[in-house]
Formats: structure tokens, C-alpha cells, sequence
């Protein structure tokens, strides 16, 4: 009886102990529980502030293209009314519904209704409604109704082949609007892409363009379209048609003048989020190669077949609006130039050899599939020494963020105060590629923090850049 008091008081003991120890361990941990109950409440209260980014957005830079957009729908109206305000409805709001319902059938999908309409214009707007009706056979693809339908069959096969499913390979390969519309005419290439009256009925059967040029039909050479316009029979008409007003054509290129002045002002606006550099290359690669083959050929007039290839209304629609989808286009600015240069010869030969006068859709999807390859040309050399400092955009402040896919700007890569590419390191971090990871010289990044301001997508371009440092730094 007393030993098992004894053990019962030891026992007591032992668990007076156990709970004075468990007193002091707790006192002792408190203050860092303190601190890790202010330091969450910090983070939450840093999570809900308000926080600067650069001005620029995905959708904002997609709702300043659509404006521009849609003021080339206006001037198109002078031309076709009220058809190419009817096929750029049907577009946009077909584009816009498959978007919607794309965003419920997809778990977490999220709405791009401006990306969607921008689309949906892009299509519209590089739809043709006609050639010279003083020699074109009727192609019902190009009168409405019919029209309507291939404008909706277009803008349908894009949205969900092009743009969508070719998402979810992790980016778009090619252009959407312009690889659905060529899908699409196919079928009807010797009616529509090519049509009849752009051949020469000549003994050799020699394209239209492969041959002296003038403003009226040379030896069967020459544009044949200039000799039968209504009021063309001098130089001032031909180049009237050519910049203020065309009536065949591609709709968004019913005005090279409006087309010129509207892309340079979206330019101005968006100018470190637009890839201008190709629209340059592409125009000057397009007007020294014009004169080059006016010299082989012997044209009368050395600027018309320039004027000719520049101002069609696929070839400048083409050059701002096409051409210029950050999307399927190079990140570097040599890559950029290249892009450009490619575009014009590939353009410039289509249109001369192939009679294809909306032949630039084609080099478009031909330089697109090279894009992967121009990323890795024009890096910026990284600086390893004390970082640089950059000039930032303009500042604003944001309550709430969107955060979307990577539309490619490549701002990112001009801003990192080591010359790195951010955006190219977070790719090849998810891929667990290390060998790409040392030669993009991932071990680099402090977390500046320059990458995820700049990035009009608001993606945290700098937590997985800095994983990817660190995954480095592990192996050393």
C-alpha cells in the first residue's frame, strides 16, 4: 500500500513536470508564434493592397487594337456597305460566344472577350469580298450571303482549331486567322485565292506580274486590272486606287492611307508591346525588292510595281495588323528583322510567280513555323557584372489583377537589369530543362522584380526565375 503511494506520488510528480516543461516550451515558443501570426496577417495585408504594375494589360492592349480595328470597318463601309459591317458582326460575335463557352467547358477557364473580338475583326477584315468585277467570274464565296457564311465558317474553325486547341500545346505555331482561312479556301484555290482573271491569256500563259509593267496590258504582261478600272487611265489614278480607295480586295485594306495612319497611331500607343519592327522590315524588304525586279523586267514606271505590292490591300492590312501577332512572331528584335525580311521576299515572290495576290498569308504561316527558331537569334548579352538600371514604363496602381497566358511581347526581356530572358528561363524552368537553364545563365537573377512589372499578362515571371537560380546554385 505505501509503495504503490509512492508510485502514485512519483508518478504525480512526473506529470507535474511533464506539464511545467510543456509551460516553459510553449512560453519560450510564443513570441515566434506571435511572429508568425503578425507575419501571415502581413502578407495578407500586403496581398490586398494595392499594387504597381506598368499601365499596359493584355486586355488594354487588345482594346486598343480592336478601336483601330474597328475604325478600318468604318472606312471599309465606304466601299462595300453594308457588307463589311455585316461580316465583321458575324465574326466578332461568333468569336466572343465560342470564347464564352470555351471558358464553362474548360475548368478555370478564363474569358478573353477582348482577344476574342480582336480575332474575330482580324478575319473579317482580311476577308475578300471580290476582284475587278470587269473580269472576275462570279465566286459566290465572295458575294453575300455566301460571304457571311464563309466569314462565320472561318472566324468558327479559327477560334477552335487555331486559337484554342493550339493553346493548349502550350503556344499558337501559326497565325489563326490566317491558317483557318486557308483551310477553309482550299477547296476553292483556283476560284478564290487565285482567281481566273489575275492569269494572262497570252501563248506562254506568263503570270501576270513576271513581266514588263504599265498602266495598261504590255504584251500580256502588266496588271490587267489597272487597263479596265473605271477612271484608271492615268499614273494619279492608278496610285489614287492604290492609297485612298480600293473596291476589291481585302476588306481591312479597302484604304492603304487609313491602314497607315490608324497602324502607326495603335504604334505610338503601344510601342514597346507591338513588334513595329517587322512591319518595317517587312515594308522596306518589300519596296527595294519591287524596284530590283522593275529593273529586271524594264517597267516604264520604276515606283508602280513598289506601289503595286505595297499598298494592295492584303499586303498592307498584312504588314499592321497580321503580321505584328505577338503570339506567333519572334521575342528578340533581330529575330524580329529577319521575321520581317523572310516576309517580304517570301510576299513579293508568291504575288509575282503564283498570281497569288493575297499570296502574304501564306509566307505569314511559312514564317511563323520559323519563329521557334529566330527566338534563339538576337539574345541581349547578359551582363554579370552590378545590375543596370533600366527605364521603366510608366507606373499604375492596381486594387485588382488579372492574370493571363503569355502573349510573347518579349518586354520582359528588355527590362531585366542583367540582360536576361526572363520569359525564356521560366519556359525551360518548366520543362526542367537545366542545360537550357545554364546557357540562359538562370543563376543570375537577383529578383529585381522589372519582369513581372512590365508583363502586360501579370504573370510572376520572377518567383520561377528565382527557382530556377536556386535549382542551379544546387548543383554547383
Amino acid at each position: 500500500m505505501g509503495k504503490s503511494l509512492q508510485n502514485l506520488n512519483h508518478t504525480g510528480f512526473l506529470f507535474q513536470d511533464q506539464s511545467q516543461s510543456l509551460l516553459w516550451e510553449s512560453l519560450i515558443k510564443l513570441p515566434f508564434h506571435i511572429e508568425d501570426i503578425l507575419q501571415s496577417r502581413r502578407l495578407c495585408i500586403e496581398m490586398s493592397k494595392p499594387k504597381e504594375y506598368s499601365w499596359m494589360t493584355k486586355d488594354k492592349l487588345m482594346m486598343y487594337t480592336f478601336v483601330a480595328l474597328l475604325i478600318l470597318v468604318g472606312v471599309s463601309a465606304i466601299s462595300w456597305w453594308p457588307t463589311s459591317i455585316i461580316a465583321s458582326a458575324i465574326a466578332v460575335l461568333i468569336a466572343v460566344a465560342i470564347d464564352f463557352l470555351s471558358s464553362k467547358v474548360r475548368r478555370g477557364g478564363q474569358l478573353n472577350t477582348m482577344s476574342a473580338a480582336v480575332f474575330g475583326l482580324i478575319v473579317a477584315l482580311s476577308y475578300s469580298l471580290g476582284t475587278p468585277f470587269m473580269h472576275g467570274e462570279a465566286v459566290p464565296a465572295v458575294e453575300a450571303p455566301d460571304a457571311y457564311l464563309y466569314v462565320a465558317l472561318i472566324t468558327s474553325i479559327g477560334m477552335v482549331l487555331f486559337k484554342k486547341l493550339q493553346g493548349l500545346a502550350g503556344r499558337k505555331y501559326v497565325n489563326p486567322a490566317a491558317a483557318a482561312k486557308l483551310l477553309v479556301f482550299a477547296p476553292l484555290f483556283n476560284t478564290v485565292l487565285i482567281a481566273q482573271d489575275h492569269l494572262t491569256t497570252g501563248l506562254l500563259q506568263m503570270w501576270t506580274l513576271a513581266g514588263p509593267l504599265g498602266y495598261t496590258v504590255i504584251n500580256n504582261n502588266g496588271v490587267a486590272s489597272f487597263a479596265a478600272y473605271p477612271a484608271t487611265t492615268t499614273s494619279s489614278d492608278v496610285f489614287y486606287l492604290l492609297l485612298l480607295q480600293k473596291y476589291h480586295g481585302w476588306i481591312g485594306g479597302a484604304s492603304s492611307l487609313a491602314v497607315i495612319i490608324v497602324g502607326i497611331a495603335l504604334f505610338v500607343v503601344c510601342r514597346k508591346y507591338i513588334k513595329w519592327r517587322i512591319t518595317a522590315s517587312y515594308l522596306v524588304t518589300v519596296a527595294l525588292l519591287a524596284f530590283a525586279f522593275s529593273l529586271m523586267y524594264g517597267d516604264g514606271d520604276l515606283f508602280l510595281r513598289a506601289a503595286y505590292h505595297l499598298f494592295i490591300g492584303s499586303s498592307i492590312f498584312l504588314a499592321f495588323f497580321m503580321a505584328t501577332d505577338p503570339a506567333t512572331t519572334p521575342l528578340t528584335y533581330t529575330g524580329q528583322v529577319i521575321f520581317g525580311v523572310g516576309l517580304g521576299v517570301l510576299s513579293l515572290l508568291i504575288q509575282t510567280y503564283m498570281s497569288f495576290f493575297g499570296g502574304g498569308i501564306l509566307a505569314l504561316i511559312i514564317m511563323n513555323l520559323t519563329t521557334p527558331f529566330l527566338d534563339k537569334i538576337g539574345l541581349l548579352t547578359v551582363s554579370e557584372g552590378k545590375c543596370e538600371i533600366t527605364k521603366m514604363p510608366k507606373a499604375k496602381v492596381f486594387t485588382t489583377i488579372k492574370t493571363t497566358e503569355c502573349i510573347r511581347c518579349g518586354v520582359c526581356m528588355r527590362v531585366c537589369c542583367h540582360l536576361l530572358s526572363p520569359i525564356l528561363i521560366k519556359k525551360a524552368f518548366e520543362k526542367g530543362d537545366v542545360k537550357e537553364l545554364k546557357k540562359l545563365r538562370a543563376d543570375l537573377c537577383e529578383g529585381c522584380g522589372h519582369c513581372v512589372f512590365v508583363c502586360p499578362a501579370r504573370i510572376d515571371i520572377r518567383s520561377a526565375n528565382l527557382r530556377a537560380n536556386a535549382l542551379l546554385r544546387k548543383q554547383k
